[in-house]
């Protein structure tokens, strides 16, 4: 009704809205037909040169600095959505771009994508099957229990997203109803060789009980802190950001070069070729792999002697 497109035209204002660093840059949104007078919401975000974070995950080992410096970014994005009063919803490793500036940056940066699901409200949309739309293995419990969802749930989200950085496994596999018994059943099993800080910090943001979990400014304090002990620790990362994809990549035929040179290109060549001779006539023969031309250059002197 009338009231349910005002209420998502104002959701989509304060996406709209929204420009922070740790973000993907929202360009636009709006409502669209889409044909038999229905609507759908849309989001034009910017393009980001880089994997996500669940493609490098799959690619090999994080080294831990990096780790916390993509954590860091990603509070410092939930600080700020959190102030304007948006949930996220769907924290996930493939809703975290990582950008390659393409000059071998050692400091992780990391973008925050996907608001398709954001609300600002703190009441959890659920689809038409029931299901809620977080994705199942990142749901904070409040999520998968059906209950209110804040800021917490975001942060949990997040914790289960480091540590599977860590992992590289996911905590709560299988459908919906299983990866929804299990973390309601227990709390994630944190690494015993990670460092306390780590332990810690992971422990505190998976935590059980929304309100034990760091939110705000404290989880951007926490971070930073993390990410000062990592590198007191090691000074370089043990594993690079970016790793070289070893990907065939398909040959390309051969551009037939000398269908792409002007014709005026030639003949200076040839021009040239007759100076740097003191030449009146200059004669270039030009080998392709298929074919020979020939250009030719006749100077004023040529004309005389005729």
């Amino acid at each position: 009704g009338t009231a349910d497109q005002g209420r998502q035209s104002a959701e989509l204002q304060v996406l709209a809205g929204l420009d922070h660093h740790s973000l993907v840059h929202l360009i636009d949104a709006g409502v669209a037909a889409v044909g038999d007078g229905q609507e759908a919401r849309f989001l034009v975000m910017a393009l980001i040169v880089g994997p996500t974070l669940q493609q490098r995950i799959a690619d090999g080992p994080l080294a831990a600095r990096n780790v916390g410096e993509i954590g860091y970014d990603m509070a410092e994005a939930l600080d700020y959505i959190h102030a304007n009063n948006v949930i996220h919803r769907d924290i996930k490793p493939s809703n975290i771009l990582l950008i390659d500036y393409g000059n071998d940056a050692q400091r992780a940066r990391a973008k925050l994508t996907d608001f398709g699901i954001a609300l600002s409200d703190d009441v959890e949309r659920m689809t038409a099957q029931g299901k809620t739309t977080g994705t199942a293995a990142y749901l904070s419990p409040e999520q998968a229990s059906g209950a209110a969802v804040g800021p917490e749930s975001d942060v949990y989200s997040l914790g289960l997203v480091l540590l599977e950085c860590f992992t590289r496994t996911v905590e709560f596999p299988g459908t919906v109803v299983e990866s929804a018994v299990a973390r309601l059943s227990r709390d994630p099993a944190v690494p015993e060789d990670l460092p306390p800080y780590w332990r810690r910090l992971l422990s505190s943001m998976t935590s059980a009980n929304p309100s034990a979990r760091p939110v705000g400014g404290d989880l951007v304090a926490a971070l930073r802190q993390v990410v000062i002990a990592d590198n007191a620790r090691h000074k370089e990362p043990t594993e690079p950001l970016f790793l070289v994809r070893e990907t065939p990549r398909p040959a390309l035929p051969k551009p037939d070069i000398l269908e792409t040179l002007p014709d005026q290109v030639l003949q200076r060549a040839t021009a040239l070729a007759a100076r740097l001779f003191t030449a009146p006539i200059a004669i270039v023969s030009i080998v392709d792999r298929d074919r020979l031309w020939l250009k030719s250059y006749y100077g004023q002197e040529v004309e005389e002697i005729a």
